[in-house]
């Protein structure tokens, strides 16, 4: 009887193609477990090099082998992922509030309060990392984890700027707020219109569920209901979108770089 293939552990990515395996092995070496490379790849001076310096051992791609999607467009490059090696300590982020790295009125988190839709979740992680926020904060339950599509769509910047698994989203959010982070919930009728926010604190924005939106309890805890105003014909604008119009307003006059 021929032996049963088990399946992927819950906790791997499989990841594809050169620049993604690239941002991998610069940023976050230790979640790569096991590389797969056809022959043209091998040939690659910079990913062998890097697999090398880092210790990581490749395995020769021969059709047939290497664990590919129907869809995938892989140039020759599979990466085996472990997902809990991407994401950091809550207690490390939290440290932030020493002041010693960035200065503490500069600080932005922003928590995902239960998003579903993985194209959502890196999108947003995209431009919490373009604008200068210094984590995003994700729930354990009821949300989508990193996954290849987050990691795709978050042009490797799961990568870049430090993902926090998160328990009880409303103990973290009381946690913050004893820190004197200023926590603003995205809302459609909200108290406070983003042209007439000032961001002149720690930093906390909370982004609801794409249907239902920040739940009952969660929004309750946010110190201001935070509106982007636009033309009524427009009904709303989606999660990641909603995001990146309000990090970009928080971002104006502040140094990225830091």
């Amino acid at each position: 009887m021929q032996a049963m293939k088990s399946k992927p552990a819950d906790d791997k990515i499989y990841l594809y193609g050169k620049h993604a395996l690239r941002e991998a092995l610069l940023a976050k070496p230790a979640s790569v477990q096991k590389v797969f490379l056809d022959s043209n790849a091998e040939q690659d001076k910079e990913i062998t090099s890097l697999l090398n310096a880092n210790k990581i051992a490749f395995t020769a791609m021969k059709q047939g082998t290497g664990p590919v999607a129907s869809d995938a467009v892989h140039q020759g490059v599979i990466a085996v992922i472990n997902a809990e090696k991407l994401y950091t300590p809550l207690e490390d982020v939290m440290k932030l509030f020493d002041g010693k790295t960035v200065p503490i009125e500069q600080l932005c988190f922003v928590l995902l309060d239960e998003l579903h839709d993985p194209h959502n979740v890196g999108a947003i992680i995209r431009s919490a990392a373009a604008f200068g926020a210094h984590a995003v904060l994700m729930p354990e339950h009821n949300q989508s984890p990193i996954t290849g599509t987050v990691i795709k769509t978050s042009a490797g910047m799961v990568f870049h700027i430090p993902i926090v698994k998160i328990g009880n989203v409303n103990q973290t959010v009381r946690a913050l707020k004893e820190k004197h982070m200023w926590s603003y919930g995205l809302v459609m009728d909200g108290d406070t219109q983003l042209n007439k926010a000032v961001f002149d604190t720690a930093t906390l924005f909370i982004v609801g569920n794409e249907s239902a939106g920040i739940r009952e309890k969660t929004l309750e805890l946010c110190d201001i209901g935070l509106t982007i105003p636009m033309n009524p014909n427009c009904e709303s604008l989606n999660a990641s979108v909603a995001t990146s119009v309000v990090m970009y307003e928080w971002s104006r006059g502040r140094d990225l770089s830091v």
